[in-house]
């Protein structure tokens, strides 16, 4: 997984470092940077070459070179179950896998 610029940020007293020294701009600066632009997932990579390799495939009418064994789920929030009985949630979650 990615490491993103937040999680890099190290806190430091300010009274342990030398007099004129420059800071760097104030956490929700370097937030808002990080979320104008997304670098995409691994999961979200690996979904557009999926999708590219099957419209690859579909117009040669070939097999693709999709692996077999390298199934990738869509993932499921609770948001998106939240109009589903308590009780069939679990087994509706499961039928939303790949088999």
């Amino acid at each position: 997984m990615r490491s993103s610029l937040i999680h890099r940020v190290q806190i430091i007293s300010r009274s342990s470092l030398p007099p004129k020294t420059k800071f760097i701009p104030p956490l929700p600066v370097i937030a808002k940077a990080a979320a104008e632009n997304p670098k995409p997932s691994v999961v979200d990579i690996l979904m557009k070459r999926k999708e590219q390799e099957e419209t690859a495939s579909s117009s040669t009418s070939t097999v693709g070179n999709w692996p077999p064994n390298l199934r990738i789920e869509p993932v499921i929030k609770k948001a998106d179950l939240k109009n589903v009985r308590e009780e069939f949630r679990p087994r509706l979650k499961r039928l939303m896998k790949e088999a």
